[in-house]
């Protein structure tokens, strides 16, 4: 391959037969343009750390010659300061596979919350709430790597979400804040470092305070309202009753104050009939929760143990779970029946209103309602207070008198 050193024109390199040889710049020194069989390119060459160096930039054609010569002289410059344009070059490859790697590592957010739930011990109700987040709410952006979902995306989706339900946007922002805190902590480099970027889009909607603020449902039934609530369930006739199991769930959840989830799937290994215990496990705080029943209600579970056989307290053959699960439709026609409209947690809120009336102490209704205790910094004396069962027992019965 030949070498001269021209003077380096866009007319002279044009008219140059495709002949291997290179030409060096008589202006520039260490710029040339050289030429191969199927195309002509733009070089420097240069010693650095005394070893020749050649390196390649651009073809002729793609880049003009004014803007090879300005990147001839940038190139020309490193390696006078000893650094080799080609190793850098290479650096820069290596890199950008390594980002490359990187993204292609990332979940995107369908991907992280199948792997949420799948890695995630919870709650078959808290289940059903994440998929309908993701596959309702967040389904446009499913293919997204999760940590494309910007601050700017979480504002217009929460905001969009609000216009239907505030409660709802609130609760689909939660989720995704919860799936991208483990998520980050979940995807980890070679080096043990975090592939997603760390900083929760979310914080945006505090930051900027717009979470939705939901108003605490404050409903019960009060007493003046209770005969005719009670006659109406001793009066709910339906299709399947004979085992009384839709009127005996909603007595015991105003007699023990349980939540509607945990008193559903109750099994008769948590009724003690000797001892007259009922445990729930608490679906908030994953706590056993043992009360002494009142007189009533342990004649109640005495009553459908005669009459029930299987592992549920309140068995359903339709349900996939074997037990009751969300009668609403039963609520509601009960709610025809009285006029007293009332939600499940509305008997939760009636049983701790009842407690209250009756006089019983702060630490009583924190463990009627298995409420955890304060912390020690609120109340140091909460560590000490044990409230007997003798003292739960006679509150229950009271209860029932009501």
């Amino acid at each position: 391959m030949s070498s001269q050193r021209v003077k380096l024109t866009k007319s002279f390199i044009d008219q140059l037969e495709l002949v291997p040889a290179i030409y060096r710049d008589s202006e520039l020194i260490g710029f040339a343009v050289r030429v191969n069989i199927n195309y002509k390119s733009y070089i420097v060459e240069k010693k650095v750390l005394g070893k020749t160096v050649r390196s390649t930039i651009g073809l002729h054609g793609n880049i003009t010659l004014v803007q090879a010569r300005e990147m001839a002289r940038e190139k020309l410059l490193l390696m006078s300061q000893g650094i080799n344009p080609n190793e850098e070059k290479r650096k820069r490859i290596i890199e950008e596979d390594v980002r490359t790697n990187i993204e292609k590592q990332k979940p995107t957010v369908k991907a992280a919350f199948d792997n949420y739930l799948a890695l995630k011990s919870l709650k078959p109700r808290t289940v059903q709430d994440y998929i309908v987040v993701c596959d309702k709410y967040l389904v446009d952006w499913h293919n997204f790597k999760l940590d494309e979902v910007s601050r700017k995306m979480i504002q217009e989706k929460h905001a969009e979400l609000s216009q239907s339900s505030k409660a709802q946007a609130n609760m689909a922002m939660r989720v995704f804040s919860a799936i991208y805190n483990f998520s980050v902590e979940h995807y980890l480099s070679e080096d043990d470092q975090p592939l997603l970027v760390p900083y929760n889009p979310t914080k945006t909607l505090s930051a900027k305070k717009v979470w939705n603020k939901i108003k605490r449902r404050k409903t019960y039934i009060n007493e003046d309202q209770l005969p005719d609530w009670i006659r109406a369930i001793f009066d709910y006739q339906d299709r399947g009753q004979a085992l009384e199991t839709n009127r005996d769930f909603i007595l015991t959840l105003i007699l023990t104050g349980f939540r509607r989830d945990e008193c559903e799937s109750l099994p008769w290994s948590s009724i003690d009939l000797k001892y007259g215990t009922i445990t729930s496990i608490d679906p908030k705080n994953g706590e056993p929760h043992t009360l002494p029943m009142g007189d009533f209600l342990l004649e109640l579970m005495k009553k459908r143990r005669r009459n029930v056989q299987g592992e549920f307290v309140f068995p359903s053959a339709k349900s996939q779970s074997g037990h009751i699960v969300n009668i609403s439709k039963v609520r509601a026609k009960i709610n025809d029946l009285c006029a007293v409209k009332f939600t499940f947690h509305d008997l939760r809120r009636t049983f701790g209103s009842i407690a209250e009336g009756l006089d019983y102490g702060h630490y009583t209704i924190k463990r009627l309602l298995n409420h955890k205790k304060d912390s020690d910094d609120n109340d140091v004396t909460s560590g000490y207070v044990q409230v007997s069962d003798k003292r739960l027992r006679e509150a229950m019965n009271e209860i029932e008198d009501i």
